[in-house]
């Protein structure tokens, strides 16, 4: 017998760190609609779980696997696929994305249906294959360093989002500045329509842009900058080969706003952009993950 149309597969494996779940999300991205992980390590360490509304090919998701954690230097995972009915895929989705509060935020997923705080600025947000639900350490600090910055008086007049996943830090800006003309880019187009998607649902259209970009290569980067505020939560790597360029971005007044950093990773990301002629002001880190804050020396 075939498959029932209204059957859904998840992809299910464990990892031993939660910093490898940035790893293997890349490699997810053409297979899942969304992924979870579990706070609580068992046994076999923290199962990740993707859902898929399409099966899955087995040998093309293990290459995958594969070949990415080689390059990562980290095991391979073992992963079993299972097939749910639609119902389960929704229900057990829905039960591992409840809202987040981070500062004075709220952070719910579309299906959230119960009442919004009136204390907090609520961002409604469909990650869809973007990173960046709130749920992430990374996020975390980029914003609260954002908070800090706004509490500490530092008024911006543009700003810009690089790698903005799922729109979270562009809209978050939006929230707290609504008067600052806003750029959005990521190099994925899935994450370019989910983020178009996220900042049209919050009403944030007005002061955000968003559009496809690897790093500063955009028109429309070379057109707005120098901008008074940079926020770039994607990984060590290429925070620190991009260094150069990003101190070009930066106003002669404005901050940089780093995350997606690993705690051990920091002083190589710190030295790279010290080279390029930033400063250090604020240093959080949030479990594992370090997020930074610059400015110009």
């Amino acid at each position: 017998m075939g498959d029932d149309p209204s059957d859904s597969w998840q992809i299910v494996f464990h990892i031993a760190e939660k910093d490898h779940l940035s790893i293997f999300e890349a490699i997810l991205d053409p297979f899942v609609d969304g992924i979870s992980m579990d706070e609580d390590a068992g046994a076999e360490g923290r199962q990740v779980t993707g859902f898929c509304s399409i099966k899955p090919d087995p040998s093309e998701l293990e290459l995958r696997l594969l070949v990415g954690a080689l390059a990562a230097g980290v095991a391979a995972p073992n992963i079993k696929i299972k097939k749910v009915a639609r119902v389960d895929w929704v229900a057990q989705y829905q039960a591992r994305t409840p809202p987040v509060t981070i500062g004075n935020f709220f952070i719910y997923p579309d299906h959230f249906d119960g009442d919004l705080p009136t204390d907090k600025m609520p961002i409604a947000l469909d990650a869809g294959l973007a990173f960046g639900t709130g749920e992430h350490q990374t996020t975390e600090g980029c914003l609260r360093s954002l908070e800090g910055l706004v509490a500490g008086g530092f008024q911006v007049r543009n700003a810009i989002d690089v790698g903005c996943g799922s729109a979270i830090l562009a809209i978050g800006i939006c929230k707290l500045l609504p008067d600052t003309e806003i750029l959005a880019c990521d190099n994925d187009p899935s994450a370019v329509e989910t983020a178009l998607e996220n900042v049209e649902k919050n009403k944030c259209s007005h002061a955000v842009r968003v559009f496809e970009s690897d790093f500063y290569a955009a028109s429309e980067i070379a057109t707005a900058s120098p901008f008074d505020l940079v926020v770039a939560n994607i990984l060590a790597g290429p925070l620190i080969a991009a260094a150069p360029d990003t101190a070009k971005q930066v106003s002669s007044a404005g901050h940089l706003i780093l995350s997606g950093i690993l705690n051990e990773q920091a002083a190589g990301v710190i030295a790279a952009h010290k080279t390029a002629g930033l400063e250090v002001i604020d240093h959080l880190e949030i479990d594992e993950w370090t997020t930074l804050v610059l400015r110009m020396k």
